[in-house]
């Protein structure tokens, strides 16, 4: 920690390697982040990289009120936020011009698996494409904090420091996304025995 501090220093002072070192530290977790929010390598990758320059822009406005990290996830997010936007903009230009829109053409990359069979690899990636769908139908708060919590293991007083509320508000969100996740995946969640599988 006091190695980063000192880098921080570094590069609100300017020195650009200083902030170099930054971007090592947190380039893999802030890529993840970012491909979480957007379900796209090449979108996650532009929105890491203009969060990043923006960051080095700002850094001099960094005070240390809060963790670097959250003063950086508030940056990444909000460009998510923006990225989305503009997403769902030239959709609806598509929609509106009724041009064909294919929705597989933005199914989430899925990692090769060795183990279980072809129905059983098959049902796996049904679900894992239902619940990617149910958590990006979330309203934005709602999907924010619960994918900074379950899939980044953010504490809630952090994540309050990433959205900009009361930890109490965040606590609300994450309740609320589960809820509205477990009723959206309830047809897909159910066993036959009556129990869940551990979806949410």
């Amino acid at each position: 920690m006091d190695q980063e501090l000192q880098l921080i220093e570094r590069a609100r002072n300017g020195e650009r390697a200083a902030f170099d070192s930054l971007v090592d530290i947190y380039k893999g977790k802030a890529f993840a982040l970012a491909y979480n929010f957007t379900g796209n390598a090449e979108d996650a990758k532009d929105v890491l990289q203009e969060a990043f320059v923006k960051a080095y822009l700002n850094i001099g406005k960094f005070r240390g009120g809060s963790a670097f990290y959250t003063w950086f996830y508030r940056i990444l997010v909000n460009q998510c936020k923006d990225a989305l936007r503009k997403k769902q903009a030239r959709m609806k230009v598509l929609v509106d011009t009724h041009e064909p829109v294919d929705e597989d053409d933005e199914s989430p990359v899925e990692a090769v698996e060795s183990g279980p069979g072809p129905g059983e690899a098959l049902l796996n990636k049904e679900i894992r494409e239902k619940v990617d769908k149910a958590i990006n139908m979330l309203p934005e708060n709602q999907k924010m904090t619960f994918i900074l919590r379950h899939m980044h293991g953010m504490k809630l007083a952090e994540i309050a420091g990433v959205i900009r509320c009361s930890e109490s508000t965040a606590k609300v969100h994450l309740f609320r996304a589960t809820k509205n996740l477990q009723k959206a995946l309830s047809p897909y969640i159910k066993t036959e025995g009556g129990g869940q599988y551990g979806i949410v």
